[in-house]
């Protein structure tokens, strides 16, 4: 049998494209990826484990075609292929919509069609919006970029299409940090961790240090779609949060690993972000717990930069 990854060779999936062969449920089964390069990351494929069976599907998830292929004799899937900069998405909402909303319903349809027994749905807690309430899985979601208004169309239409005949489970992950073979550093974390290895002084607004945001190790996120795999399928959606921590906590974090970087702070007449807590009690209750701290992801992205630390 195999499973599928698609967007196998980005942040998070070029690291759980690494775990499933040693995991037990898909021990000896072939992992097919499935990526279009949008960015440009061949080096996720390098270095993969040598015992277990890889194939590669080169191709859109908007190409029916292509998701045809990537789907013969799957028994899994694991969904993170998405355009994922919620910034960037502001300037291209059309395609945004296709990739993030239409392709993914169109692939969980194709996944049902083709007898996949198990769909893993990677969603994120962008679809809350700005809050002052602690959130759970109820809470009335309000999306504020295009990123995070179809990831919650495509979520939502698909917990409606389910009918028990194949397994599915959203998880809402919170922001992801950490080293992987294919990096990102568009988000807090991992930039400020960029910034302070190469001489770079991270710029702050003044007042934003108390606010507080949902961040999850990139390895949590994976351990949690090998467990909903294995444990969920119920149809419904799930938080993932390793810590819900200050700016602060992140800065000193760099501050502690960067013991040279230089911290800016400057004057905005309104914050971009609003604090939002995440409770993820729901999946916790299942016997899912994360392992890794916002502590240990800086250190292990300074130890990738020791050369300049």
């Amino acid at each position: 049998m195999v499973v599928v990854v698609t967007g196998g060779v980005g942040y998070i999936g070029s690291r759980l494209i690494r775990e499933i062969p040693d995991h037990p449920r898909f021990s000896g089964e072939t992992v097919r990826i499935l990526d279009n390069f949008r960015q440009p990351r061949y080096h996720s494929l390098w270095n993969l484990p040598s015992y277990a069976d890889y194939e590669f599907v080169e191709g859109d998830i908007r190409n029916e075609k292509v998701v045809e292929t990537a789907l013969e004799d799957a028994d899994t899937v694991f969904h993170l292929a998405a355009v994922t900069n919620a910034p960037e998405t502001f300037d291209i909402p059309e395609k945004t919509w296709e990739v993030n909303h239409k392709a993914a319903v169109d692939l969980f349809d194709a996944s049902k069609e083709a007898g996949v027994e198990n769909f893993v749905n990677a969603v994120t807690c962008s679809v809350y919006g700005r809050t002052e309430e602690k959130i759970t899985e109820g809470f009335d979601c309000d999306p504020e970029s295009p990123y995070g208004e179809a990831k919650l169309a495509a979520e939502q239409e698909m917990f409606e299409r389910h009918d028990g005949s194949i397994e599915l489970t959203g998880l809402r992950l919170g922001t992801v940090y950490g080293w992987t073979r294919g990096m990102r550093f568009d988000t807090v974390v991992d930039k400020f961790s960029l910034l302070a290895a190469t001489g770079q002084p991270l710029t702050v607004y003044e007042g934003a240090e108390d606010q507080k945001r949902p961040y999850l190790h990139v390895q949590d996120a994976v351990r949690s779609m090998l467990f909903a795999a294995e444990q969920l399928g119920d149809g419904e959606a799930y938080n993932v949060v390793g810590q819900n921590a200050r700016l602060q906590d992140v800065i000193d974090a760099i501050e502690h690993h960067f013991p040279n970087v230089e911290i800016g702070y400057t004057e905005a007449e309104q914050l971009n972000q609003l604090s939002y807590i995440v409770n993820d009690k729901k999946i916790r209750s299942e016997g899912f717990e994360t392992a890794y701290t916002l502590d240990q992801g800086v250190e292990e992205l300074a130890d990738k930069f020791r050369a300049f630390v």
